[in-house]
Protein backbone atom coordinates (compact mmCIF):
# COMPACT_ATOMS: atom_id res chain seq x y z
CA UNK A 1 0.00 0.00 0.00
CA UNK A 2 1.32 3.63 -0.76
CA UNK A 3 1.84 6.36 1.66
CA UNK A 4 -0.47 9.15 2.14
CA UNK A 5 1.39 12.01 1.02
CA UNK A 6 1.43 13.76 4.77
CA UNK A 7 3.09 10.85 6.10
CA UNK A 8 6.21 11.68 3.84
CA UNK A 9 8.73 13.31 5.54
CA UNK A 10 10.71 16.63 4.32
CA UNK A 11 14.04 15.28 2.32
CA UNK A 12 15.11 19.10 2.75
CA UNK A 13 17.24 18.93 6.14
CA UNK A 14 16.84 22.27 7.98
CA UNK A 15 20.53 23.23 7.83
CA UNK A 16 20.09 22.77 4.09
CA UNK A 17 17.22 24.52 3.21
CA UNK A 18 19.09 27.77 5.41
CA UNK A 19 21.62 27.08 2.76
CA UNK A 20 19.64 27.75 0.03
CA UNK A 21 17.78 30.65 1.25
CA UNK A 22 21.81 32.16 2.10
CA UNK A 23 22.86 30.83 -1.08
CA UNK A 24 19.94 32.65 -2.84
CA UNK A 25 20.66 36.11 -1.32
CA UNK A 26 24.13 36.12 -1.84
CA UNK A 27 24.62 34.26 -4.95
CA UNK A 28 24.44 35.68 -8.47
CA UNK A 29 22.42 33.99 -10.93
CA UNK A 30 24.49 31.94 -12.67
CA UNK A 31 26.45 30.39 -9.69
CA UNK A 32 22.80 29.47 -8.09
CA UNK A 33 21.34 27.90 -11.14
CA UNK A 34 24.52 25.69 -11.03
CA UNK A 35 24.48 24.62 -7.69
CA UNK A 36 20.50 23.69 -7.84
CA UNK A 37 21.89 21.49 -10.75
CA UNK A 38 23.94 19.39 -8.70
CA UNK A 39 21.36 19.33 -5.78
CA UNK A 40 18.39 18.39 -8.21
CA UNK A 41 20.57 15.85 -10.16
CA UNK A 42 21.71 14.28 -6.33
CA UNK A 43 17.35 14.27 -5.60
CA UNK A 44 16.53 12.89 -9.31
CA UNK A 45 19.44 9.87 -8.72
CA UNK A 46 18.36 8.96 -5.56
CA UNK A 47 14.41 9.45 -5.56
CA UNK A 48 13.29 6.06 -7.91
CA UNK A 49 10.32 5.79 -6.28
CA UNK A 50 9.63 9.83 -7.01
CA UNK A 51 10.96 9.31 -11.04
CA UNK A 52 8.38 6.58 -11.02
CA UNK A 53 5.15 8.55 -9.96
CA UNK A 54 6.34 11.99 -12.13
CA UNK A 55 6.38 9.01 -15.20
CA UNK A 56 2.99 7.89 -14.48
CA UNK A 57 2.12 11.58 -14.30
CA UNK A 58 3.55 12.23 -17.87
CA UNK A 59 1.93 8.95 -19.13
CA UNK A 60 -1.43 10.50 -18.35
CA UNK A 61 -0.46 13.35 -19.51
CA UNK A 62 0.16 12.61 -23.11
CA UNK A 63 -2.27 9.96 -23.58
CA UNK A 64 -5.04 12.89 -22.38
CA UNK A 65 -3.45 15.39 -24.62
CA UNK A 66 -1.59 14.13 -27.68
CA UNK A 67 -0.15 17.31 -28.57
CA UNK A 68 1.91 17.84 -25.89
CA UNK A 69 5.04 17.48 -26.55
CA UNK A 70 7.61 16.52 -23.29
CA UNK A 71 10.97 16.74 -25.23
CA UNK A 72 14.29 15.10 -24.20
CA UNK A 73 14.70 13.93 -20.53
CA UNK A 74 11.43 15.41 -19.65
CA UNK A 75 11.59 13.39 -15.97
CA UNK A 76 15.04 15.13 -15.42
CA UNK A 77 14.06 18.59 -16.60
CA UNK A 78 10.84 18.18 -14.33
CA UNK A 79 13.28 17.75 -11.22
CA UNK A 80 14.74 21.07 -12.35
CA UNK A 81 11.70 22.84 -12.71
CA UNK A 82 10.61 21.92 -9.07
CA UNK A 83 14.21 22.97 -8.09
CA UNK A 84 14.05 26.35 -9.57
CA UNK A 85 10.75 26.54 -7.71
CA UNK A 86 12.17 26.20 -4.79
CA UNK A 87 14.83 28.90 -5.37
CA UNK A 88 12.11 31.07 -6.54
CA UNK A 89 10.48 31.39 -3.14
CA UNK A 90 13.15 32.53 -1.60
CA UNK A 91 14.62 34.89 -4.01
CA UNK A 92 10.46 36.84 -3.97
CA UNK A 93 10.83 37.23 -0.47
CA UNK A 94 14.57 39.00 -0.50
CA UNK A 95 13.31 40.86 -2.99
CA UNK A 96 15.32 39.38 -6.16
CA UNK A 97 11.86 38.73 -7.89
CA UNK A 98 9.82 41.87 -8.19
CA UNK A 99 5.92 42.95 -9.43
CA UNK A 100 7.86 43.92 -12.45
CA UNK A 101 8.16 40.09 -12.99
CA UNK A 102 4.49 39.54 -12.65
CA UNK A 103 2.17 38.71 -15.87
CA UNK A 104 -1.50 39.40 -14.55
CA UNK A 105 -4.37 37.61 -16.28
CA UNK A 106 -7.36 38.72 -14.08
CA UNK A 107 -10.49 39.22 -17.05
CA UNK A 108 -13.10 39.14 -14.25
CA UNK A 109 -11.30 41.50 -12.05
CA UNK A 110 -10.89 39.72 -8.64
CA UNK A 111 -7.33 41.75 -7.87
CA UNK A 112 -10.18 44.71 -7.23
CA UNK A 113 -12.33 42.73 -5.13
CA UNK A 114 -9.20 41.22 -3.44
CA UNK A 115 -8.80 44.84 -2.00
CA UNK A 116 -12.29 46.15 -1.27
CA UNK A 117 -12.68 46.99 2.12
CA UNK A 118 -16.45 46.59 1.97
CA UNK A 119 -16.84 43.33 0.19
CA UNK A 120 -17.25 39.44 1.78
CA UNK A 121 -14.54 37.71 1.53
CA UNK A 122 -13.87 34.56 -0.64
CA UNK A 123 -12.01 31.52 -1.21
CA UNK A 124 -9.16 31.21 -3.73
CA UNK A 125 -8.54 27.33 -4.71
CA UNK A 126 -5.21 26.42 -5.94
CA UNK A 127 -2.84 23.28 -6.47
CA UNK A 128 0.77 21.83 -5.91
CA UNK A 129 1.01 23.17 -9.54
CA UNK A 130 3.17 26.35 -10.40
CA UNK A 131 4.40 28.41 -7.68
CA UNK A 132 1.28 30.11 -5.74
CA UNK A 133 4.43 31.20 -2.99
CA UNK A 134 5.61 33.79 -5.50
CA UNK A 135 2.01 35.11 -6.10
CA UNK A 136 1.34 35.39 -2.50
CA UNK A 137 4.54 37.36 -1.89
CA UNK A 138 3.74 39.88 -4.77
CA UNK A 139 0.85 40.81 -3.59
CA UNK A 140 1.61 41.08 0.16
CA UNK A 141 4.46 43.35 -0.30
CA UNK A 142 2.55 46.49 0.00
CA UNK A 143 0.01 45.93 -3.77
CA UNK A 144 -3.20 45.54 -1.65
CA UNK A 145 -3.64 47.33 1.90
CA UNK A 146 -6.78 45.77 2.55
CA UNK A 147 -6.19 42.13 1.70
CA UNK A 148 -5.53 39.96 3.91
CA UNK A 149 -5.38 35.95 3.74
CA UNK A 150 -5.62 32.54 5.76
CA UNK A 151 -4.62 29.52 4.47
CA UNK A 152 -5.78 25.97 5.30
CA UNK A 153 -2.49 23.71 5.20
CA UNK A 154 -1.33 20.09 5.96
CA UNK A 155 2.26 21.69 7.02
CA UNK A 156 3.36 19.89 9.70
CA UNK A 157 4.98 17.70 7.37
CA UNK A 158 6.84 20.81 6.08
CA UNK A 159 7.43 23.09 9.21
CA UNK A 160 11.45 23.36 8.47
CA UNK A 161 10.53 24.59 4.84
CA UNK A 162 7.71 27.71 6.37
CA UNK A 163 10.68 28.60 8.95
CA UNK A 164 13.01 29.00 6.38
CA UNK A 165 10.75 31.32 4.16
CA UNK A 166 9.97 32.93 7.34
CA UNK A 167 13.96 33.63 7.84
CA UNK A 168 13.95 34.62 4.27
CA UNK A 169 12.07 37.42 4.84
CA UNK A 170 8.17 35.69 4.07
CA UNK A 171 5.78 37.46 6.24
CA UNK A 172 4.32 35.15 9.24
CA UNK A 173 2.03 33.24 7.42
CA UNK A 174 -2.01 32.86 8.92
CA UNK A 175 -1.90 29.16 8.80
CA UNK A 176 -5.00 27.21 9.98
CA UNK A 177 -4.47 23.33 9.92
CA UNK A 178 -7.04 21.49 8.43
CA UNK A 179 -6.49 18.39 10.72
CA UNK A 180 -7.80 20.71 13.71
CA UNK A 181 -10.68 22.45 12.03
CA UNK A 182 -13.88 22.02 14.51
CA UNK A 183 -17.27 24.10 15.19
CA UNK A 184 -14.79 26.53 16.75
CA UNK A 185 -12.52 27.08 13.78
CA UNK A 186 -15.74 27.12 11.24
CA UNK A 187 -16.95 30.15 13.35
CA UNK A 188 -13.78 31.97 13.10
CA UNK A 189 -13.72 31.31 9.39
CA UNK A 190 -17.30 32.81 9.01
CA UNK A 191 -16.10 35.81 10.90
CA UNK A 192 -13.36 36.06 8.51
CA UNK A 193 -14.96 35.88 5.60
CA UNK A 194 -17.73 38.48 6.82
CA UNK A 195 -14.74 41.12 7.68
CA UNK A 196 -13.76 40.57 4.05
CA UNK A 197 -10.79 38.71 4.65
CA UNK A 198 -10.02 35.44 2.09
CA UNK A 199 -9.19 32.03 2.28
CA UNK A 200 -6.75 29.93 0.37
CA UNK A 201 -6.36 26.33 0.23
CA UNK A 202 -5.47 22.98 -2.11
CA UNK A 203 -7.50 20.98 -2.90
CA UNK A 204 -5.45 18.52 -4.91
CA UNK A 205 -4.76 16.85 -1.66
CA UNK A 206 -6.93 14.20 0.43
CA UNK A 207 -7.14 14.71 4.02
CA UNK A 208 -5.15 13.08 6.54
CA UNK A 209 -7.73 10.56 7.34
CA UNK A 210 -8.98 10.32 3.69
CA UNK A 211 -12.55 10.97 4.45
CA UNK A 212 -14.11 13.93 2.61
CA UNK A 213 -13.23 12.73 -0.54
CA UNK A 214 -14.86 11.86 -4.12
CA UNK A 215 -13.56 10.33 -7.83
CA UNK A 216 -13.00 12.48 -10.09
CA UNK A 217 -11.69 11.96 -13.35
CA UNK A 218 -7.90 13.83 -14.09
CA UNK A 219 -5.70 13.22 -17.08
CA UNK A 220 -8.15 10.40 -18.01
CA UNK A 221 -7.84 8.31 -14.79
CA UNK A 222 -9.87 8.20 -11.87
CA UNK A 223 -8.30 10.13 -8.97
CA UNK A 224 -9.30 11.35 -5.44
CA UNK A 225 -9.87 14.80 -5.00
CA UNK A 226 -11.03 16.22 -1.51
CA UNK A 227 -14.14 17.90 -1.21
CA UNK A 228 -13.16 19.90 1.67
CA UNK A 229 -13.24 23.46 -0.34
CA UNK A 230 -16.39 23.29 -2.07
CA UNK A 231 -18.15 21.80 1.85
CA UNK A 232 -16.29 25.38 2.98
CA UNK A 233 -17.77 27.19 0.27
CA UNK A 234 -21.49 25.93 0.94
CA UNK A 235 -21.69 26.45 4.27
CA UNK A 236 -20.16 29.97 4.44
CA UNK A 237 -22.21 30.92 1.47
CA UNK A 238 -19.33 32.14 -0.89
CA UNK A 239 -17.73 32.60 -4.03
CA UNK A 240 -15.10 29.91 -5.09
CA UNK A 241 -12.28 31.40 -7.21
CA UNK A 242 -9.16 29.54 -8.82
CA UNK A 243 -5.60 30.82 -8.49
CA UNK A 244 -2.44 30.04 -11.39
CA UNK A 245 0.82 30.85 -10.58
CA UNK A 246 3.56 29.36 -13.50
CA UNK A 247 6.43 30.35 -14.83
CA UNK A 248 7.02 31.16 -18.48
CA UNK A 249 10.00 32.50 -20.03
CA UNK A 250 10.67 34.01 -16.76
CA UNK A 251 8.34 35.91 -15.76
CA UNK A 252 5.39 34.68 -13.37
CA UNK A 253 1.84 34.56 -15.00
CA UNK A 254 -0.95 35.08 -11.75
CA UNK A 255 -4.07 33.57 -13.66
CA UNK A 256 -7.52 34.65 -11.87
CA UNK A 257 -10.92 33.35 -12.80
CA UNK A 258 -13.89 32.71 -11.20
CA UNK A 259 -15.90 29.65 -10.93
CA UNK A 260 -19.22 29.83 -12.34
CA UNK A 261 -20.52 27.11 -9.59
CA UNK A 262 -23.74 26.77 -7.37
CA UNK A 263 -23.30 25.05 -4.37
CA UNK A 264 -26.29 25.86 -2.15
CA UNK A 265 -28.23 23.13 -2.37
CA UNK A 266 -29.15 20.01 0.06
CA UNK A 267 -28.62 16.89 0.55
CA UNK A 268 -27.77 15.00 -2.21
CA UNK A 269 -28.26 17.74 -4.56
CA UNK A 270 -25.75 19.47 -2.84
CA UNK A 271 -23.25 16.76 -3.18
CA UNK A 272 -24.21 16.62 -7.07
CA UNK A 273 -23.00 20.17 -7.31
CA UNK A 274 -19.93 19.80 -5.55
CA UNK A 275 -19.26 16.66 -7.43
CA UNK A 276 -19.64 18.87 -11.05
CA UNK A 277 -17.49 21.96 -9.09
CA UNK A 278 -14.60 19.19 -8.15
CA UNK A 279 -14.63 18.05 -11.78
CA UNK A 280 -14.79 21.14 -13.55
CA UNK A 281 -11.78 21.70 -11.24
CA UNK A 282 -9.85 19.16 -12.27
CA UNK A 283 -10.48 19.80 -16.32
CA UNK A 284 -8.71 23.38 -15.21
CA UNK A 285 -6.06 21.80 -13.51
CA UNK A 286 -5.30 19.53 -16.46
CA UNK A 287 -5.67 22.18 -18.94
CA UNK A 288 -2.91 23.63 -17.17
CA UNK A 289 -0.78 20.72 -17.17
CA UNK A 290 -1.04 20.85 -20.77
CA UNK A 291 -0.04 23.91 -21.24
CA UNK A 292 2.45 23.91 -18.58
CA UNK A 293 3.80 20.00 -18.00
CA UNK A 294 6.94 20.45 -15.74
CA UNK A 295 5.07 22.18 -13.22
CA UNK A 296 3.46 19.68 -11.78
CA UNK A 297 4.93 19.13 -8.59
CA UNK A 298 3.22 16.50 -6.91
CA UNK A 299 6.41 13.55 -6.86
CA UNK A 300 3.63 11.29 -4.81
CA UNK A 301 1.72 8.55 -5.84
CA UNK A 302 -1.19 10.61 -7.11
CA UNK A 303 -3.21 7.98 -8.56
CA UNK A 304 -2.56 5.23 -5.62
CA UNK A 305 -6.03 5.61 -4.08
CA UNK A 306 -8.32 5.80 -6.85
CA UNK A 307 -11.48 3.61 -5.86
CA UNK A 308 -11.36 0.31 -8.21
CA UNK A 309 -14.65 -0.52 -7.31
CA UNK A 310 -16.59 3.12 -7.56
CA UNK A 311 -18.00 4.88 -10.13
CA UNK A 312 -16.07 7.93 -11.02
CA UNK A 313 -19.14 10.26 -10.52
CA UNK A 314 -20.03 8.44 -7.17
CA UNK A 315 -18.53 10.31 -4.13
CA UNK A 316 -17.45 8.42 -0.63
Amino acid sequence: MSQHWASLNERGHPVFLQLTRWMVRYFPLWLMKFVTFWVVLYFFVTSKTARGHIRTYQTHLTHTFPNVQLGRFALLRQFFAFGESICDRFAVWQHKIGYADLVIEDPEQLYQEMNDPNARGQILVCSHFGNTEVSRALVANGHHAHFKLHILVHSKHAQAFNQALVDAGADELSLIQVSELDAAKMWELSQYIERGEWIALAVDRIPLQGDKTAAVNFLGQPALFPQGAWLLASLLKTSVNTLFCVKQQGKYHLSLHKLDIQLNGRSTKRQQQIQHAMQHYADLLAQQCAKNPLQWFNFYDFWADEPHNQSIMDSN
